[in-house]
């Protein structure tokens, strides 16, 4: 059975506003994205800093898991970090991929860029929400 539902897609979606209310609606488990806690009151950022924030995005949905037996539902994962990793910096590193290849079955919903755009100091893609949109769907169906 298959207990993690994850929102994907390109910046300003309702990706955050959408997990929380299908967790609090269902009464199962919630996981924020880690990278705005990570990227707080930061300007800038390095591919360091991406790969922490995919270990900390880690660690926050197998403490969820751990938690209980009940769904999860994830406010971004790994497939974001990746799609972010390969606009940014290209090939992923070894140890991403395979991370990526091994994480626990899911299942996935893919906003679409139809919400008016909201400035946030951590959003980057204004412009190119519909592009990424199209990778998102096209790194899902592969």
């Amino acid at each position: 059975m298959t207990r993690i539902l994850s929102i994907v897609g390109p910046e300003c979606t309702g990706k955050t506003a959408l997990a929380r209310a299908l967790a609090e609606h269902l009464g199962v488990g919630y996981v924020r994205e880690y990278a705005r806690d990570y990227l707080a009151g930061r300007t800038g950022y390095e591919p360091a800093d991406v790969e922490a924030i995919a270990r900390g995005q880690m660690a926050l949905e197998a403490d969820a898991l751990a938690a209980d037996e009940s769904p999860v539902i994830l406010d971004t994962d790994l497939l974001v970090v990746r799609v972010w990793w390969e606009e940014k910096y290209g090939p992923l590193p070894d140890w991403l991929r395979r991370a990526f290849a091994t994480q626990a079955p899911r299942h996935y919903l893919l906003t679409a860029p139809d919400l008016p755009w909201e400035p946030d100091p951590l959003r980057e893609s204004h412009f190119d929400r519909q592009r990424l949109f199209v990778v998102y769907r096209a790194t899902l169906a592969a």
